[in-house]
């Protein structure tokens, strides 16, 4: 069985290129990164070093190849010749590799080859966003063939892949550093054709409707990463794991992540119980200082972060919406709006936008934040990071915030 990886990168190697090789596929992955290209040639095969407690536990990854992006025909032949192909590219890089889709799409509607597709992008609708890039490149006579063929599956991928650390990297280029974590939740309601057999990957779970999944991990996990990293960043700190056992960081974080969790569970009818779970594991795998994941990486891109949609706002406005008030969570945005290392512009925008246009129009402008009592909130914590107040203050204004709400 041929599998393609659309994306050499840390997802790629680190997560779904390991999924396809335990599931018995030849992958190749298709990267316009030539040294990654021309390594995995040479090596077939790479090394993934899990974090286990205190130390790495490496397993190889084999049976794999590469095409450079640039290639189109290599590319496209590919593509038309696979059993099933995963995507983990950034969803700004999707409109360049839609006509390829196209185009190898079309070469299996000739031969009468369904295929679906995985989404492992971080967006929610990525099936439809993916598919909306795609269909305008398919011609009118197959497109009923095209709808009823080809699945636009989504993806929630929860595992945390940082960078590597150099040691690893100096060893093998090739090297990926992952947490444990293995649970492949997908859309099952996006396979085709309709009732097609699933493949068969160790730990994929096939649920419909799958929204609760892709908010889970957006809106409870990412929400939580990044207020660790934006909260972290105040107090001076370099890596998540630092954030997450420092005590008072831990007491705004838990309770943004209760907050989420409880009006997550509220709004699709989950099981409060399993969401709950679901947070516990969370605050154990954010502990792991064997991650070494950056505060910059995590928190970076606050355009995209604080977005109206993203995971600190959307977490914000998804309480409200279920009747919660999402205070710990207006502290992380707080944060964020205060975000801005040097190398990261779209984070500095936005801070100096804030500083120098104040925070009702700053959360007006990027985060689509209105309404008088959501901007009061979150400037009062804005406030407060600005005059460097302790955090016992943070604790005491929280808990007032409860009660009053």
């Amino acid at each position: 069985m041929k599998a393609i990886m659309y994306g050499a990168g840390n997802i790629g190697r680190g997560f779904i290129g390991q999924k396809f090789y335990l599931s018995g596929y030849e992958t190749t992955f298709i990267d316009v990164n030539t040294e990654a290209v021309n390594a995995i040639n040479e090596k077939g095969e790479y090394p993934i070093y899990f974090t286990r407690t205190d130390k790495y536990v490496p397993e190889m990854v084999k049976n794999v190849s590469a095409i450079n992006g640039r290639d189109n025909a290599a590319v496209v032949e590919a593509i038309a010749n696979c059993d099933i192909i995963a995507t983990a590219l950034g969803v700004n890089i999707l409109p360049f590799v839609a006509p390829l889709l196209a185009e190898a799409i079309v070469k299996r509607a000739a031969a009468n080859r369904p295929l679906n597709i995985l989404i492992c992008e971080n967006l929610i609708g990525s099936n439809e966003y993916l598919h909306g890039l795609v269909e305008p490149n398919i011609p009118a006579d197959i497109k009923e063939w095209f709808e009823a063929n080809i699945g636009f599956v989504c993806v929630s991928v929860g595992r945390t892949v940082p960078p590597t650390p150099d040691e690893l990297k100096k060893e093998n280029p090739l090297a990926v550093c992952a947490e444990p974590y293995n649970e492949l939740p997908v859309d099952l309601a996006g396979f085709r054709p309709v009732g097609c057999e699933l493949p068969k990957i160790p730990n994929l779970v096939a649920f419909t409707p799958f929204n609760f999944f892709i908010e889970r991990k957006l809106l409870i996990h990412n929400m939580g990463h990044a207020l660790s990293a934006y909260v972290g960043y105040q107090k001076g700190y370099n890596y998540i794991f630092e954030t997450a056992t420092d005590g008072e960081v831990k007491y705004i974080l838990t309770r943004a992540l209760l907050e989420s969790a409880r009006g997550l569970a509220k709004r699709h009818g989950a099981p409060l119980d399993d969401t709950m779970q679901f947070v516990e594991d969370l605050m154990i795998r954010f502990e792991n200082k064997m991650l070494v994941d950056t505060l910059t990486r995590v928190g970076k891109d606050t355009k995209r972060k604080l977005g109206p949609n993203d995971r600190m706002v959307g977490a914000f406005k998804m309480v409200r919406e279920e009747g919660g008030v999402p205070a710990h969570i207006a502290v992380g945005i707080a944060a964020g709006l205060l975000f801005d290392p040097a190398d990261d512009a779209a984070a500095v925008e936005i801070a100096t936008y804030c500083r120098e246009n104040g925070v009702a129009a700053a959360l007006a402008k990027y985060c689509e934040i209105t309404d008088a009592a959501d901007v009061a909130m979150i400037k009062v914590f804005y406030d407060m990071f600005v005059r460097k107040a302790p955090f016992a203050e943070f604790i005491e204004v929280l808990a007032s915030m409860k009660d009053t709400h």
